[in-house]
């Protein structure tokens, strides 16, 4: 092999060509063994451990959040229990809501006055301390209240509920004209006579119970017409009713009023002109006299 001339350097090799190295492969691919599922136990502790440590990422997520500003949350929590706590207290004791106005309903005029002087004394009281029975001994005396509602609305009213009770029946007594209720209490004492309601006379002994007949013979004929004027209490099962013009009704007791109203009605229609006495104490058997 000759050299190359002098002066024009060493000869030029062409590049190597790169190699390329085939994958190994077994010798029998069908003989390859396969690789083997870790064991259970591996499987249980690797899961075990990804929820250890998902709950732990959860806690340090929520733990800032928790720790961030505990002053704050101190503060914003005392807060809300003085709140809480304080705002009843101020209401109940503090002298900011002091009772300053009495309002009245159910009735007017005189009555009206009557129950806002008997309570002037809650005047000034807080008014949340106000009380259903400090209200009902003021109005203990008054006697032309049946019963009564509270209602406190803040800051300073009082409101007074107010059912009267309502005069059926009028006696006269030492003291004047006494109106009395269905339950026998008196509603008032009044110089004159009032031409609304029916005179009662009771005779001396008769008992005290009997006054219930009074009154459902007063309730089954309360829409009659003429009217009732005056009524006669004897007993319980002697009751005699005068209607206006003067005819004498005899009712008897308090039962079967329905009937009696309807037998009375009925006898008032046919009457004869003259007649001066109805009797209806067995609404089967009405006689006229």
């Amino acid at each position: 092999m000759s050299r190359p001339p002098a002066g024009l350097g060493a000869p030029v090799r062409p590049p190597a060509m790169p190699q390329r190295t085939a994958p190994v492969r077994p010798l029998h691919p069908e003989r390859a063994l396969p690789v083997p599922p870790p064991p259970r136990d591996d499987r249980r502790a690797i899961r075990a451990a990804v929820r250890a440590r998902r709950r732990a990422e959860a806690a340090e997520r929520r733990r800032p959040t928790a720790l961030r500003h505990p002053r704050a949350l101190a503060g914003g929590a005392v807060g809300v229990l003085v709140l809480l706590v304080g705002l009843p207290l101020l209401l109940a004791f503090g002298p900011v809501f002091p009772v300053r106005t009495i309002a009245v309903t159910g009735v007017s005029g005189g009555l009206a006055d009557t129950v806002r002087s008997a309570l002037r004394g809650q005047l000034g009281r807080p008014v949340a301390l106000v009380e259903d029975r400090d209200v009902a001994a003021a109005l203990a005396r008054v006697p032309a209240v049946e019963r009564f509602a509270l209602v406190r609305r803040p800051p300073g009213t009082l409101e007074v509920a107010v059912v009267p009770r309502v005069a059926v029946v009028q006696q006269r007594t030492a003291a004047g004209w006494a109106r009395l209720d269905a339950a026998h209490v008196t509603v008032s004492v009044e110089p004159d006579p009032s031409g609304a309601l029916p005179v009662l006379t009771v005779p001396a002994g008769t008992p005290a119970g009997a006054y219930a007949s009074v009154v459902a013979a007063l309730d089954a004929l309360r829409r009659s017409d003429p009217p009732v004027t005056a009524v006669r209490l004897a007993s319980a099962d002697d009751v005699e009713l005068t209607l206006r013009g003067g005819l004498l009704v005899r009712w008897g007791g308090p039962e079967h009023g329905a009937a009696k109203a309807e037998a009375l009605d009925a006898a008032l229609r046919r009457a004869a002109k003259g007649a001066t006495e109805v009797d209806v104490s067995s609404p089967g058997v009405v006689l006229t006299r």
